[in-house]
């Protein structure tokens, strides 16, 4: 009867290099992709009809369902907002801005809000809502 020599692979390890490369591209990957996500609030928009699509402006106040208030994704008082919205609005070309309020909001606080954005030098407030869909 014939034997045959049995053949033992060179490298009985795994190549661990190739797997190495390939976690840190996808760790570069996701933290490049998650420094251009945009955190969104936790709201619920009113839908309007009406509603156009438009470019999205650097400045946007937030109030949450619970009535709390952020300025760019900053928890911020209502009493700080005049304040550090003239400092942003200050050193912007443009005066736009946008108002991201929950549909269960007290509508006299977006109100004040959006009075406080016109003291500080606001010239166009963007509403955001969602576009009923037919």
């Amino acid at each position: 009867m014939l034997e045959f020599e049995k053949k033992s692979p060179k490298n009985r390890w795994l190549e661990l290099a190739p797997m190495i490369d390939v976690v840190f591209l996808l760790l570069i990957f996701f933290m490049l992709t998650s420094i251009y996500a945009k955190p969104m609030l936790p709201v619920s928009l009113p839908e309007a009809e009406t509603a156009t699509v438009q470019e999205e402006p650097d400045i946007t106040i937030g109030i949450t369902r619970s009535g709390e208030i952020s300025l760019n994704t900053k928890s911020i008082t209502l009493d700080k907002l005049q304040e550090e919205l003239a400092e942003l609005l200050s050193v912007r070309r443009d005066k736009n801005m946008r108002l991201i309020a929950d549909k269960e909001v007290n509508f006299g606080l977006v109100i004040t809000v959006m009075d406080i954005a016109k003291k500080s030098g606001a010239d166009n407030i963007a509403v955001v809502t969602e576009k009923i869909q037919e």
